[in-house]
């Protein structure tokens, strides 16, 4: 790259800074002169830094899913369904039978 493109990009970069500058300083205004919006802002990002907090707190003192088979009563279920699915092919061959 020669110099000159250089300082193009250097001098585009920052044009676009001072544009980001000038939205930044009208959505300020904005806000100064409608106080409520203002304090809507303030609440929502206080509420916001809470909930930051709470996830914090819930990533450390969760534990990892547990898989189904992982459960005490599993075997249980297992073999109720079991029992359901031969129930029902027992109903469907005196069924068919007739």
């Amino acid at each position: 790259m020669t110099l000159d493109i250089i300082i193009g990009h250097k001098m585009l970069d920052f044009i676009k800074l001072l544009f980001w500058r000038k939205e930044l300083d009208s959505s300020s205004k904005w806000f100064d002169k409608n106080q409520p919006a203002q304090d809507r802002f303030w609440e929502l990002e206080d509420w916001n830094e809470e909930l930051e907090e709470r996830i914090i707190e819930l990533e450390k003192n969760s534990h990892p899913c547990k898989e189904l088979h992982e459960f005490e009563v599993y075997p249980e279920l297992i073999k109720r369904i079991t029992d359901l699915e031969n129930e029902i092919n027992n109903l469907n061959s005196k069924i068919n039978s007739k």
